[in-house]
């Protein structure tokens, strides 16, 4: 039986059909290639305060993804510029912040939107984090879930994967990877302490946000994976 080739005249196993969500991730990453001008800036991560919160709410406590896209929607009130996209000649910043949610789907990545997500509570955040992963995972999810995002957060950490370069959902402008957590030593008081950290991979488009600009975002997220308080509600 004669083994199929291809025009490069090698041993070929199978060919698989691209799925509708691979078929859309190859759009829009070849049009994120062309259009913008990426670049990335990138931090270690203190998560100990999460991590305390987290033990104390017990039994109910939301995940770290929760924790994370609280953060990330809070901080975004105070840089706008991560949370706009660049038109023509124009900065369009936009006053909502509906942030991505890069969820695992058994044949790839889809980002599905949380709508005004910095005014959600942590719990409001994880209703509908599961009930968007839960329909995603089903094939469930309709346009409206899908569409209108301003940044998106992809936290690959449950994979083991420490970093990388992602590249932004277009129309949007920035993206942010969060690798895994593991434990580092630091120096409090002189003395050495454990701490959960964890990379965090920031790209964005260099066409109109620099590199003082994301470092100045990843420093504020900081702050607030630091202080916890008062995130029962908006």
């Amino acid at each position: 039986m004669a083994t199929e080739t291809t025009h490069r005249s090698l041993p070929v196993r199978e060919t698989r059909a691209l799925g509708r969500v691979r078929r859309v991730m190859a759009q829009t990453m070849r049009e994120t290639v062309q259009r913008a001008a990426l670049s990335q800036v990138t931090r270690f991560m203190d998560l100990t305060a999460v991590q305390a919160a987290r033990v104390a709410a017990g039994e109910t406590r939301p995940s770290l993804n929760v924790y994370l896209m609280a953060a990330v929607a809070r901080t975004l009130r105070d840089h706008p510029l991560l949370n706009a996209e660049l038109v023509e000649d124009k900065i369009v910043v936009f006053d909502a912040v509906n942030l991505g949610l890069a969820i695992a789907v058994p044949d790839g990545l889809v980002v599905a939107v949380i709508r005004d997500a910095d005014r959600k509570t942590l719990f409001e955040l994880a209703s509908a984090s599961a009930d968007l992963a839960s329909r995603a995972r089903s094939g469930k999810l309709g346009l409206a879930d899908i569409e209108g995002g301003t940044f998106t957060l992809s936290n690959l950490g449950m994979f083991g994967v420490d970093g990388g370069f992602p590249l932004p959902r277009p129309p949007e402008s920035a993206i942010l990877l969060v690798g895994r957590m593991r434990p580092e030593l630091a120096l409090v008081e002189g003395v050495p302490v454990e701490r959960p950290t964890a990379l965090f991979s920031l790209t964005f488009d260099h066409r109109f946000i620099d590199g003082a600009t994301a470092a100045a975002f990843l420093q504020d997220l900081q702050k607030s994976l630091s202080s916890t308080e008062g995130w029962g509600s908006p």
